[in-house]
């Protein structure tokens, strides 16, 4: 039964079709399992003109493959019996496919049975929750995948979920890990020290711990190292509702890292005593050599091998000495600090003169007459000998000539030190090997001690470098030219006192102050800087209590508390600087 909607329409009709055109859903009225009656919201969803649908089976719109599957549903909505709302797919006139929302309400239309369908077009909505669920379900491939552990704590601490990792870390399968606290799988804390209390603190004031390493229990009971870092969770509100841990094990690389530090302990010990008893029998040696010279009327050869043998024992004295600074350089380099070139100079000559009693050194400097201040340490005067100590090593004369003369860089950032010697020079191929004593036997040129391998150390430390050129560019054998650029000294970063209060068992206290330290001293800022408090002491007058958080930072008119990255206490640092003026 076709409805003109033009002309012989009866009141009730004409009213239906009135209140369809003004909602915004697409209208559809069926009759005998036709379409008799449409809005234009339907027609437009459907690319149809504005009549023609009218009189077409509602099933033939409905998507062939949909039609088979919501069978019972279509039957009852053409029909008018139990008719519901359902979800189907209905094809355009281009034959597209839409995803629709049909609401059916049964009606008498002009006395007969009808049903009157709202139908929405959710095709957007089936995308968009389609697309949610692949990436949902990717999510949750890569989350059962990850190499990492992930754990999810509520706010009390207790596991929510676990990854497959997360189980391999902790021995245990997923079933006897949720539900219990996380200080279950941490070894039993000391007193008051309590990571797992601390991490779902820190993470309840809305902060968040990157890089922690503990010690966490596994369901054998067995003792692990974990890097874990943690992040509050929220859900639609600023109140923290969950907290997301990730975890790995470092506990093969804590262990290689405390075998080494063992072993270098060990080395060194063997260094040490080493060093120590060689240097007494080198004296010994010397001091026995230069009695017999003084005492005995030897022969002029027997002088000579007497000369050379006490060389190359004082020779061996000073590779010992070497290779004990470079192992301090490695594991204790000093301060560095303001420091003036003229008595390091002075020393180096002074010992340089000892060491080559058979030779006639003559130096020229301007060093003597200028006041260069650098950043160094009182060890300096060894970049001095050491140059100074190759080039009269290397010169056959017994007359050795060297000119030395300091001056600033243009930009008065350097202090540039040219050593001019007239030996025999060094080959372009052997200009970078000389400073360098590691590597295969290929890279190495033997026979040349440790002293120029000593100052590129000590130079790299301080900020510097060190180079080899020839002192005449168109002969390398008329002498090198040794190139030194040192720090000039400027003065230091003035910052206002910077307050750490810290306790004995805080978790947090110690990672933080190391990542404090670096800062500064990245910035060339002294550590010096920052003071020290420790509340465990009753002398330092301040409560745990009276502190948001521990460790606190007090950083001019800025307080920080709790756990800091290094990047965020970076920025903090900056921050006091350009505040300091």
């Amino acid at each position: 039964m076709r409805v003109s909607l033009v002309t012989g329409e009866n009141r009730e009709t004409s009213w239906l079709h009135k209140v369809m055109e003004v909602v915004r859903d697409g209208f559809v009225v069926i009759q005998d399992e036709d379409i008799i009656l449409t809005n234009s919201t339907f027609s437009d969803m459907l690319g149809y003109e504005r009549d023609g649908l009218l009189d077409t089976p509602f099933e033939d719109i409905i998507d062939p493959m949909s039609r088979r599957r919501d069978q019972d549903m279509i039957e009852a909505l053409v029909t008018g019996e139990n008719a519901t709302r359902f979800i189907t797919r209905l094809t355009s006139k281009d034959n597209n496919v839409l995803h629709v929302e049909i609401t059916p309400t049964v009606i008498k239309l002009e006395g007969e049975p009808a049903i009157i369908a709202s139908i929405r077009n959710i095709t957007s909505e089936m995308e968009l929750e389609a697309a949610v669920t692949e990436l949902e379900n990717r999510f949750a491939t890569l989350y059962d995948m990850s190499p990492v552990a992930y754990i999810t704590l509520n706010r009390e601490g207790n596991i929510e979920q676990v990854n497959a990792a997360a189980e391999g870390l902790l021995g245990c399968e997923a079933e006897k890990i949720i539900g219990k606290s996380l200080s279950e799988f941490l070894p039993d804390p000391e007193p008051l020290y309590d990571p797992g209390r601390d991490i779902v603190k820190e993470a309840l004031r809305g902060k968040g711990v990157k890089g922690l390493e503990i010690q966490m229990k596994r369901g054998d009971d067995k003792i692990i190292w974990v890097n874990i870092s943690s992040s509050p969770l929220t859900s639609g509100t600023e109140k923290v509702s969950e907290i997301g841990l990730t975890a790995f094990d470092v506990t093969t690389r804590r262990g290689v890292e405390q075998r080494l530090r063992d072993e270098s302990a060990r080395a060194n010990l063997y260094m040490e005593v080493m060093s120590s008893d060689l240097n007494m029998t080198n004296q010994n040696v010397l001091f026995a050599m230069e009695d017999l010279g003084i005492s005995l009327d030897l022969p002029e050869r027997l002088q000579g091998l007497l000369s050379e043998t006490a060389w190359s024992v004082r020779r061996a004295g000073r590779m010992i000495a070497n290779m004990g600074v470079l192992i301090s350089l490695g594991q204790a380099p000093p301060e560095k600090v303001e420091t003036r070139l003229q008595p390091h100079f002075n020393k180096a000559v002074r010992e340089a003169t000892r060491d080559f009693e058979w030779k006639t050194l003559k130096i020229k400097s301007n060093i003597p007459d200028q006041s260069f201040d650098v950043v160094g340490h009182a060890f300096m005067w060894y970049i001095f000998f050491n140059i100074i100590h190759y080039s009269a090593s290397q010169d056959p004369s017994s007359t050795v000539e060297l000119d030395i003369k300091a001056d600033l860089t243009e930009d008065g950032d350097m202090v540039r030190i040219e050593f001019l010697d007239r030996g025999p020079g060094i080959p372009d191929e052997h200009k970078d090997q000389i400073f360098r004593r590691a590597g295969g036997p290929e890279e190495q040129l033997g026979g040349k001690g440790l002293a120029l391998t000593l100052v590129d150390r000590y130079l790299e430390h301080l900020g510097g470098r060190v180079w080899v050129e020839d002192r005449d560019p168109s002969d390398f054998s008329k002498g090198s030219k040794f190139i030194v650029l040192l720090p000039a000294w400027k003065e230091e970063l003035k910052i206002p006192p910077i307050m750490f209060y810290k306790s004995d068992h805080c978790v947090f206290c110690g990672p933080v102050l190391e990542s404090l330290t670096a800062v500064l001293t990245e910035m060339s800022i002294s550590p010096s800087n920052i003071q020290l408090i420790n509340v465990d002491d009753p002398d330092s007058e301040v409560s745990e209590e009276d502190l948001p958080a521990l460790p606190t930072i007090n950083m001019g008119k800025k307080q920080l508390a709790g756990f800091i990255s290094e990047d965020d206490l970076r920025v903090e640092v900056t921050s006091l600087l350009l505040m300091s003026g």
